[in-house]
């Protein structure tokens, strides 16, 4: 019998869909009944008790633009990378070059536009009550929304790359330096820093009720890669090919791994209201443990 991340006879790509349906449908669900249980308002999003209102919309303002120029610079870079990929026609893994558009396959690019997103909102809407303008009650809703999906994904990427990527490749022998480039230090570890900051400052509260905005942007991702491997011919992560013995098990823990992680965020937050101080340190501690800047092959060498 093949194992959970290998191919057999059976084509598991049916069952798993029908498994991401179920929870996206229920995440939907959740959003619907919960959307009365928000102790978030104009306010609680678009200032904050620890800076001024121009100071945080300029700080997410300036995130923002780092992450639209990042994805924007790599995407029109014309050398583009080779990375290790699966083949969606041999079900090979090995070394392929992308380019263009292709380079948005990898979930690290959808983390970090979804974050440069959740910035460029939380921007406007600091800038709105700063110079008075108008802001819908839309906002209440979005902002936390966004944050709360920004919040899980960035540390499923980071933990991602630190524990499992890195290790993996560099215990293959892979030549693992293009993980210590600028723009993936940036979206590998740059995204957690400028979280945890933010986590440091924002007045947004989050909720049990937040959990399915995460669960859904990873629905709409793995969706994607699918749809993405029929026209680019690839998968950026072999491990979520549908295909794949153990896809539908694969499918749900990764799921499963988001909301945890948004779990704990959630749960981390609640310590400001105890100890502001220890808040802190701990977010410090979190941001020293989840990322890494040294190449571990250089050890090794």
């Amino acid at each position: 019998m093949a194992g959970v991340r290998e191919y057999s006879d059976i084509d598991r790509s049916w069952t798993t869909f029908s498994l991401v349906g179920i929870v996206l449908a229920l995440s939907l669900l959740l959003i619907y009944m919960g959307d009365n249980f928000s102790d978030n308002s104009i306010s609680s999003i678009s200032s904050s008790e620890k800076i001024s209102t121009p100071g945080i919309a300029v700080f997410r303002a300036t995130v923002s633009l780092v992450c639209f120029s990042t994805i924007a610079s790599i995407v029109l870079d014309p050398k583009g990378m080779t990375y290790n990929l699966l083949d969606y026609e041999t079900k090979s893994y090995g070394p392929k070059k992308i380019t263009g558009t292709t380079r948005m396959s990898a979930f690290t690019m959808w983390s970090f536009t979804l974050m440069g997103v959740y910035f460029a909102v939380s921007s406007y809407s600091s800038w709105s009550v700063h110079y008075g303008w108008e802001l819908g009650e839309w906002a209440v809703w979005l902002v936390p929304a966004l944050f709360s999906s920004a919040i899980a994904s960035a540390f499923l990427v980071t933990v991602t790359v630190t524990y499992m990527l890195i290790p993996e490749a560099n215990k293959r022998g892979d030549n693992i330096t293009h993980y210590f480039k600028w723009d993936s230090q940036l979206m590998h570890n740059g995204n957690v820093i400028f979280i945890l900051v933010e986590m440091a400052v924002s007045d947004i509260s989050l909720s049990l009720w937040h959990i399915p905005y995460p669960v859904i942007f990873c629905c709409a991702y793995v969706l994607f890669s699918a749809f993405n491997a029929r026209r680019s011919g690839i998968y950026f992560y072999d491990f979520i090919d549908p295909r794949l013995n153990g896809s539908h098990i694969i499918h749900m823990v990764l799921l499963g791994v988001m909301s945890i992680h948004y779990i704990l965020a959630f749960t981390i937050q609640s310590l400001a209201e105890l100890n502001f101080t220890a808040y802190l340190l701990l977010l410090a501690v979190i941001g020293y443990l989840v990322t890494t800047f040294s190449n571990p092959s250089d050890k090794r060498d």
